[in-house]
C-alpha cells in the first residue's frame, strides 16, 4: 500500500520526465514546473512533520548562523568613515556599493533561508515543542 509521500514522489517524477521532454519555450512547461514546486513543498511538509523537534531546532540554528554569516560580510563602516575627517565626498558610498552588491548576490539564498526558517518555526509552534 503506497503512502502519501510515495504518491507525491511518483507525481514529481512523472512531472520531471514530462518537463524534460518539453522545449524551454513551451508555454505548458512553466505550468508544469509550478506544479512540481507545489508538490515538492507538500512532500517537504510531510517529511518535516515526522522530524524530531531537536532536529528542527538544529536546522533553525544552522539557518540563523548562515544568515548571520551573510550579514557579517557587509561593511558596517569603511576606513574613510572611521578615520576620515571632513571631506566633500560621501565616505559611505564605497561600502554602500559593496553592501548593495552583496545583498543582490545573496538575495535568492536569503529568501529561501527566510522561508525555510519561517516554515520550521511554525512546525515547532504547531508541535508545541
Amino acid at each position: 500500500m503506497p503512502s502519501p509521500i510515495d504518491d507525491l514522489f511518483a507525481q514529481i517524477s512523472d512531472l520531471s520526465t514530462r518537463i524534460a521532454a518539453l522545449d524551454e519555450s513551451d508555454p505548458t512547461r512553466k505550468k508544469l514546473e509550478r506544479n512540481r514546486v507545489r508538490l515538492r513543498d507538500q512532500a517537504a511538509s510531510i517529511a518535516d512533520a515526522g522530524r524530531h523537534p531537536e532536529s528542527v531546532r538544529l536546522e533553525i540554528e544552522s539557518i540563523q548562523n548562515r544568515l548571520a554569516q551573510i550579514n557579517g560580510m557587509k561593511i558596517t563602516e569603511g576606513y574613510q568613515e572611521k578615520r576620515g575627517g571632513k571631506i566633500i565626498q560621501d565616505p559611505g558610498a564605497y561600502s554602500a556599493t559593496i553592501n548593495r552588491l552583496l545583498s543582490e548576490h545573496h538575495a535568492e539564498e536569503i529568501e529561501q533561508l527566510t522561508d525555510r526558517l519561517a516554515r520550521l518555526r511554525s512546525l515547532l509552534d504547531d508541535s508545541g515543542a
